[in-house]
């Protein structure tokens, strides 16, 4: 369960689970059920309304993010598992960047190879450790548990992690 304030009155709320856990998957959100199972969270979950949906993750990685004068970027170009939390970071960290590099060259088909090519592999860094980390989610709890914790003791893995989220992005620099 994911929630961030919006606003001081708004909150957003993310329930995750298997696709396969069909009362936890169910809209409107069974609120009785997630109550159980978050007992310290239930004066939020019996904040939340009868609208809602339910959307599978997905880990989209394109060929290239550009051809010619046209780029992709966002979700579009590079989907990822919430796990490490960093998708959104990653497509405005992606947007900054290709702004600075239109800015920088008249050439605009040049300036979207060279974003590309430079801007790309931290994403997909990213991309490849939430990935990682998602794959212990369908393993029997003991195991999971286990490799979770470890996930969470380990200091290579904890860099691994952090990697997207310390890099500073293209355009930041003063």
């Amino acid at each position: 369960m994911l929630y961030t304030p919006c606003s001081e009155t708004d909150v957003y709320i993310a329930l995750t689970m298997l696709d396969s856990d069909a009362l936890a998957k169910a809209t409107p959100v069974r609120k009785d059920a997630w109550a159980r199972w978050f007992p310290h969270l239930e004066p939020l979950i019996e904040r939340i309304g009868d609208e809602g949906r339910y959307d599978r993750f997905d880990l989209i990685k394109l060929s290239r993010w550009s051809a010619g004068k046209v780029a992709v970027i966002g979700d579009a170009a590079h989907a990822l598992p919430p796990n490490i939390g960093q998708g959104g970071g990653c497509a405005m960290m992606n947007a900054l960047s290709l702004a600075v590099y239109l800015d920088r060259e008249a050439d605009v088909s040049a300036a979207l190879a060279t974003w590309e090519r430079n801007e790309r592999p931290v994403t997909e860094h990213a991309q490849r450790i939430s990935y990682l980390l998602g794959l212990p989610t369908t393993w029997p709890p003991a195991l999971r548990a286990m490799a979770l914790g470890m996930a969470g003791r380990s200091k290579w893995l904890v860099r691994q992690r952090t990697r997207t989220a310390l890099h500073r992005p293209t355009g930041t620099t003063p």
